[in-house]
């Protein structure tokens, strides 16, 4: 629960607390001593002489400062990390200007739709708005990416949209989410990761931000229209990551609408995901997929050399696998009974089965262009052959036909 600063309590703090000052610039004028004062809270000791708190990094530091100045004054200073779990009020800092945040200044005062709770080492929000119909994903994603950084993929549901994007060994999956009674959360190696959670703000709303040493690092908040904003990223730092989650804008952009006009015998469509600037399409077979992902920006693709060939006269590179394929068999279980086929009908119900490949599978082939007309980026990834893979690229439906 949110508290506000009574008068007289306001002008206590402006006399306890100090930000950003070292204890290199207090001393050049007097002299100063760490955890030298006890602290009480409505008569009761909370921090005593001589101990130290955990920062949010997880280092131990002075759980308080004594400055005496060069006439013998002195001045005690208390950490805002410990001003905010003594008084229970939210504490965040906006990077962008340098800003410490207490209580509500600065930050947006509207009804949260989004609930955070913690069990050991997991953390997840669930929304607590009533479902709504919605009927399309939110459009939003990051307008900047990290040098060398791409898309990888794309999905959505009618509440949310997810982007993976992949660069200088790691990735980034971001989320936003309408509040429909659903549920975001995620694992940890550590209770202290949760415990450590720093109170930061993005584009002026509150946010958590997690951090795992050597591991993932994860920034969450909830912005315009409740949508839940969602940051999980490994291999990249957390300047990097922020500086992402304060570029997410609204992705207004429309692509032409794309189609595969043709697809071997067995194939059928599964799911098409339409993301503003991003379009992803994917067909199964019989234990095998191929996706179509077309994109205003760069787009993921292999490491290692590739063959150059060319689709509808334009410049095109091909990836062969490293290794073949492995089939699952092509079969389903239903009622106890096995039934060859990834697809079958029981009682009208249609049920069908099928392995989607990702980008980066083994037993995977990749195809990309870049139209120069549009400068729309396609890449065609999946389990056919390199000549299979050919045919269906150079049969896209374009909107002219």
């Amino acid at each position: 629960m949110k508290k506000r600063f009574p008068g007289f309590l306001s002008g206590c703090l402006t006399t306890l607390t100090a930000l950003a000052l070292s204890a290199t610039a207090l001393a050049a004028s007097g002299q100063v001593t760490f955890s030298f004062a006890n602290v009480a809270l409505d008569g009761e000791t909370k921090l005593a002489a001589g101990t130290t708190i955990t920062a949010a990094n997880g280092q131990q530091v002075p759980s308080s400062i004594l400055y005496t100045d060069a006439a013998g004054g002195k001045t005690n200073y208390l950490p805002i990390r410990a001003i905010s779990e003594l008084l229970g009020v939210e504490i965040g800092y906006d990077s962008a200007t340098k800003t410490v945040l207490l209580g509500e200044q600065g930050l947006p005062a509207a009804e949260k739709h989004w609930k955070r709770t913690v069990d050991g080492t997991s953390f997840t929000y669930t929304s607590q708005r009533p479902e709504t119909p919605y009927t399309v994903p939110p459009a939003w994603r990051p307008a900047w990416l990290p040098e060398g950084w791409e898309l990888s993929e794309t999905f959505h549901s009618t509440t949310q949209a997810k982007y993976r994007f992949t660069g200088d060994g790691g990735h980034v999956s971001f989320i936003c989410a309408y509040p429909d009674k659903a549920s975001i959360g995620s694992t940890v190696r550590h209770e202290q990761t949760i415990q450590n959670c720093q109170q930061v703000a993005v584009q002026g709303y509150p946010a958590d931000l997690y951090t795992e040493k050597d591991g993932w690092t994860y920034l969450v908040w909830e912005g315009e229209d409740g949508i839940l904003f969602w940051f999980s990223g490994t291999g990249i730092s957390t300047e990097d990551l922020t500086r992402m989650a304060e570029s997410v804008r609204p992705d207004t952009e429309q692509l032409p609408e794309y189609r595969l006009g043709w697809m071997p015998a067995g194939y059928r469509e599964f799911e098409r995901t339409v993301l503003g600037s991003a379009v992803q399409e994917t067909w199964l077979g019989r234990d095998a997929s191929v996706t179509l992902l077309y994109a205003a920006g760069p787009v993921e693709l292999p490491e290692g050399e590739a063959e150059a060939v060319k689709v509808n006269g334009m410049e095109a590179w091909y990836w062969q696998a490293e290794e073949p394929y492995e089939s699952g068999g092509g079969s389903m279980t239903v009622n106890g009974e096995e039934i060859e086929g990834s697809q079958t009908e029981i009682g009208g119900v249609t049920i069908s089965t099928g392995t989607i490949a990702g980008p980066g599978a083994a037993g995977v082939n990749t195809l990309a262009w870049k139209d120069p007309s549009t400068e729309i980026c396609f890449r065609i990834h999946g389990t056919v052959d390199k000549d299979t893979m050919l045919q269906i690229a150079e049969q896209i439906k374009s909107p002219a036909q």
